[in-house]
């Protein structure tokens, strides 16, 4: 699913009791990609809320918006990274500079 809301930087929501999250999440740490980690199992209770309007009503994680306002549901590491990479290289460069 894609779709327009605009962020400043990768966000991800997720949650470590998820391996495909967590996969993601140790991904981008091992890449050195400036992401904004939100847990909807620990965090603020309105990233709930917020997951739930990105993901058709579900808690699907992980979900990740993109800076430039794409959103990816359940993407695996790979997903996230050719998202950012052969498509946008500028987009990852300058994540990887913050």
């Amino acid at each position: 699913m894609d779709a327009s809301l605009p962020t400043t930087r990768l966000i991800v929501y997720g949650h470590d009791y998820c391996p495909q999250s967590r996969l993601l999440k140790n991904t981008l740490a091992q890449q050195q990609i400036d992401h904004e980690w939100r847990d909807v199992m620990e965090g603020d209770p309105r990233y709930k809320d917020e997951l739930r309007g990105l993901a058709r009503g579900n808690l699907s994680v992980p979900t990740v918006i993109f800076p430039d306002g794409t959103v990816l549901i359940e993407p695996w590491p790979q997903d996230v990274l050719h998202q950012l990479n052969p498509v946008r290289p500028n987009l990852l460069q300058r994540l990887l500079t913050r």
